[in-house]
């Protein structure tokens, strides 16, 4: 039996009721204690049993309520006296901040096989952090699509969905609240909190297929409805082809003909910027940018029906794309979404373009020529449009840098500080590095198996880059990969997977694996092993159950200490 763990930090007072969250035999709980001759208070809210008991010989009603789905959603909006999930931008009026994609969760499912019961997983490093810096924090965030899996989607049907856990949204939600309230977050923090239903992922090289994915990214907007933030990528929908009407090529002209738009610059006495389309540039972008525009549009009027009247905050991520965005182009894409599909103005409350970050990676360009004159620039753009510059990809090379020396404190300088940032895969990759250097041998041991599972995981992909994709034209490849039967010859079902999973981000990332596996050196295992470091993370849900069940208390407060310093140190550098 689980030893049962009462969270005293969560401990709210209401109207006479004495609210504490708990697990108890590996189960989250709320516990209200309330005076057993009083009328039902907030605690009606709350479905579950109230039984009468006595605390040092006084008479004393106790409730007690599954921390559920439903359960926690109500006490956030009905028990505590201020709700704290809200749209940040739109609701709250905060417009910086930092979003922490929250990979290492404790499920309902996983609070009977912890060997540490009262951990919360990543969420408390990044709490310890926000909280004390005052930080606007997307509290709980995760890849809708990818790292999570919808209730309502057939694994069998998506193989590279679900790496962190094979759990769902609706989950995540329930997780991260339970946890904000276990570590006194609705007493101890002073901001609301957002969740950003992140990165949900349109693609398609045929109206059949982007149909397909269309389909897929609503069923986990729908599940995500309680979310505070949609992030929407259309970027692999930039060039895909249209024909454009006569109509469709007049609104075009009529947004754009003969006009300057004038943008001033985000920093007080800075020179602005201007911009003009002429015909053929106007007609040339309308085309590139159609579909994904009108995806958008789809996408934001199909989240205002689920959302009704209640404020939600909306991104555009335009960062998964081969080069650097060119800043015309961003307020192109915004003046077609508004003044083309119609939009509504200030719809889009942030956007990420492509600054030059890859995942993982420090920045490699020139700081001071190249990337703050393109911050700068296209953080004006936004801002004229009501909205708020992100940078995706936010983790680089190692855990004391960010994205090398030097860049968070520049992407500050460039913005005047009105800026988000997302980071994800690094509480991962900290995990790891707390593992390898653990004093217990149990979870050295657990380290070690992950380093050698990659490398296994990373010789199939690099033998199918050699075999199905070195030497052919990316559409040749794609359609080498898509042969399920050559998949398997190359690498058993697993080849199958992986190239679902894994190069959904791009081919790109088979050749990385066939390159960094030369590094690997199984005589001198390490974490920050650039193979491992980009790849572990299709080792982490085989081996996360054991994982949970074999960390030990210290090893969780030593993961909470790296994550919460990792945090501090990106809020210090960015300035937030």
């Amino acid at each position: 039996m689980a030893e049962d763990v009462i969270f005293y930090d969560s401990r709210l007072e209401r109207d006479g009721e004495v609210y504490y969250t708990a697990r108890l035999n590996g189960r989250d709980a709320i516990l209200t204690l309330f005076d057993i001759d009083s009328g039902p208070g907030a605690r009606s809210a709350l479905k579950g049993i109230e039984l009468a008991t006595t605390l040092r010989g006084r008479p004393l009603g106790l409730k007690i309520s599954p921390a559920s789905y439903e359960n926690m959603l109500a006490f956030d909006r009905q028990v505590a006296p201020e709700r704290k999930l809200v749209a940040l931008n739109k609701e709250a009026g905060l417009w910086y901040g930092l979003g922490t994609g929250n990979r290492v969760i404790i499920t309902e499912k996983d609070g009977a096989i912890l060997s540490s019961p009262a951990t919360l997983g990543v969420f408390e490093g990044i709490f310890r952090a926000v909280v004390k810096y005052g930080v606007p924090n997307w509290f709980i965030q995760q890849s809708i699509v990818r790292e999570l899996i919808p209730e309502g989607v057939d694994p069998e049907r998506h193989l590279g969905m679900g790496h962190t856990g094979g759990y769902g949204p609706r989950e995540l939600l329930r997780s991260g609240l339970f946890a904000f309230a276990s570590l006194g977050g609705y007493t101890r923090c002073p901001l609301p909190i957002g969740a950003d239903a992140d990165h949900a992922i349109v693609t398609g090289r045929s109206e059949e297929e982007l149909a397909e994915s269309l389909e897929l990214n609503k069923i986990a907007i729908a599940e995500s409805r309680d979310y505070t933030k949609f992030t929407v990528d259309t970027s692999r929908l930039f060039g895909f082809p249209v024909t454009l009407s006569a109509e469709e090529r007049k609104r075009l002209l009529k947004a754009f003909h003969g006009r300057t738009f004038a943008i001033p610059n985000i920093l007080d006495g800075r020179p602005g910027f201007r911009y003009a389309f002429d015909d053929e540039e106007i007609i040339r972008l309308g085309r590139k940018y159609w579909r994904a525009c009108q995806v958008h549009k789809e996408l934001y009027d199909f989240i205002s029906g689920l959302k009704g009247d209640e404020p939600f905050d909306y991104e555009l991520s335009l960062d998964e794309t081969p080069a650097p965005s060119e800043p015309r182009e961003v307020l192109f894409y915004l003046v077609v979404l508004e003044e083309v599909l119609g939009l509504p103005e200030g719809a889009v409350t942030s956007a990420a373009p492509n600054f030059g970050f890859r995942k993982r990676a420090d920045y490699e360009g020139d700081i001071e020529h190249q990337l703050i004159p393109l911050v700068n620039e296209c953080a004006s753009i936004l801002a004229a449009f009501g909205a708020t510059v992100c940078f995706h990809s936010g983790s680089g090379k190692g855990i004391a840098t960010g994205k090398g020396p030097g860049v968070d404190e520049a992407l500050a300088e460039a913005t005047g500080g009105r800026l988000q940032l997302k980071v994800s895969g690094i509480f991962q990759e900290i995990l790891w590095r707390v593992l390898a250097r653990s004093p217990v041998p149990e979870e050295r041991a657990l380290f070690e198996r992950a380093w050698d599972e990659t490398k296994r995981v990373v010789e199939v992909l690099s033998a199918i880059y050699d075999r199905l994709i070195a030497g052919y034209a990316p559409e040749e490849a794609e359609a080498l990969l898509s042969d399920e039967v050559r998949l398997a010859e190359v690498g058993g079902e697993e080849a199958v997977r992986l190239v679902r999973q894994v190069l959904s981000y791009g081919l790109g990332q088979a050749k990385l694996a066939k390159r960094l596996l030369a590094t690997a050196n199984p005589a001198n295992k390490d974490a920050a092993d650039d193979f491992f470091r980009y790849f572990a993370y299709l080792v982490f849900r085989p081996l996360r159950a054991e994982i949970y069940s074999t960390m030990t208390e210290g090893t969780w407060q030593r993961y909470t200490e790296a994550v919460a310093d990792y945090t501090e140190m990106r809020i210090k550098g960015l300035g937030l």
